[in-house]
């Protein structure tokens, strides 16, 4: 794997993910059918990690990172690279997570203020499933001031009360920037893309031991250091658009990553194109085959394939109705605005598509 590769050499890949225990995790991820230990909490399964593992093929048993570090570009892509500052790290972190318990209240920072060596972190939820009462938190609750937050997170107190808590709700979409203090709450199921970073600093925890007695350390000065408490993000309403064949939404696009929901029926196809960078496909139920040049690979629920950044375009086609999430490094002017407008969508609602981040409207206005 030291040789440089072609990127007519990377055929689609199939992946097994990094499954990452949790304390808050349940079991949701291992009755989808992942490898999992009996009784074994997972919280994350890592579906883009460096960590995670291709499944088959010509490059079958390597990791995902040794494939990215042997040609960074054919698998990144010039957009990839941009994002990832040149780091040989695949651009889109995509998980599935699920959340038995609440996650600690904690922020990203964005690149800007990230350690050395690391990337920020901005990243979007779709919840696939909430059960009832499932709640995120999302921003200080209004009225909350930054220093008011600032002191209870320095005496210890709780801050739960300090936050924003909306409902969760199947199938909405949030992107939340870096500096977004913010928590998914116990009974959450979710699909989320972000930043290729593990940077994360928690405020509070919920006074959570694990099974040896010690609580996991906070990071209250850092994460105040670089939270925005002026960011309080909201669901991000989809754009349907015209496609051939089942049902195509844009549900969320910014700089760093795209992300849209493809629904088929038993037998129809798709054509997905990026332009500059890499594509990862979820099939979240239902069963597909990836095509692309190089050859093709099958996807059931839960699994994750990738299409190198230089493979441009690939084909979906299901055997059983299927739910897919698309997620690419995007063109913001191609890939989102031009055919968005298209399809009559007024600007307004095409820049909503980044949350609160001015992505697209710095787009729009150049």
């Amino acid at each position: 794997m030291s040789e440089q590769l072609d990127v007519s050499e990377i055929p689609p890949l199939r992946l097994r993910p990094y499954l990452d225990p949790k304390p808050w995790g349940g079991f949701k991820l291992a009755a989808l059918g992942l490898a999992v230990l009996p009784d074994q909490r997972i919280g994350e399964a890592l579906a883009t990690a460096s960590a995670a593992i291709v499944a088959d093929g010509p490059f079958a048993e390597r990791s995902l990172g040794a494939v990215v570090t042997a040609s960074p570009f054919a698998m990144c892509g010039p957009l990839g690279l941009a994002v990832t500052g040149g780091r040989s790290l695949f651009p889109l972190l995509i998980k599935l997570i699920d959340a038995a318990d609440d996650l600690s209240i904690q922020v990203h920072p964005p690149d800007s203020q990230a350690p050395p060596g690391h990337l920020g972190k901005t990243e979007v939820y779709h919840v696939l499933e909430a059960e009832p009462g499932a709640r995120i938190a999302l921003g200080l609750a209004p009225g909350v001031s930054a220093e008011l937050f600032a002191a209870a997170c320095r005496a210890g107190d709780s801050t739960t009360e300090l936050l924003r808590w909306l409902p969760a709700r199947s199938l909405e979409t949030i992107l939340i920037p870096a500096g977004t203090i913010h928590a998914l709450g116990a009974g959450c199921f979710i699909y989320e893309a972000q930043q290729p970073s593990d940077v994360t600093y928690r405020v509070d925890d919920w006074h959570r031991r694990n099974g040896a007695g010690h609580r996991r350390p906070l990071h209250v000065e850092p994460a105040l250091a670089v939270f925005d408490p002026s960011s309080r993000p909201s669901p991000i309403p989809p754009l349907a658009l015209p496609s051939l064949a089942g049902r195509r939404l844009l549900v969320a696009a910014c700089r760093h990553f795209a992300l849209e929901r493809i629904e088929l029926a038993a037998g129809e196809s798709v054509t997905i194109t990026a332009f500059g960078g890499p594509q990862a496909v979820t099939c979240l139920n239902g069963a597909m085959t990836l095509r692309a040049r190089g050859g093709e690979i099958s996807l059931t629920a839960a699994e994750t394939g990738i299409l190198a950044a230089g493979t441009g375009t690939g084909w979906l086609h299901t055997s059983a109705e299927t739910v897919a999430l698309r997620a690419w490094v995007p063109d913001l002017l191609r890939e989102i605005v031009t055919p968005a407008r298209e399809a009559g969508y007024a600007d307004a609602a095409i820049a909503a598509l980044a949350g609160p981040l001015p992505d697209i409207t710095l787009v729009m206005a150049t």
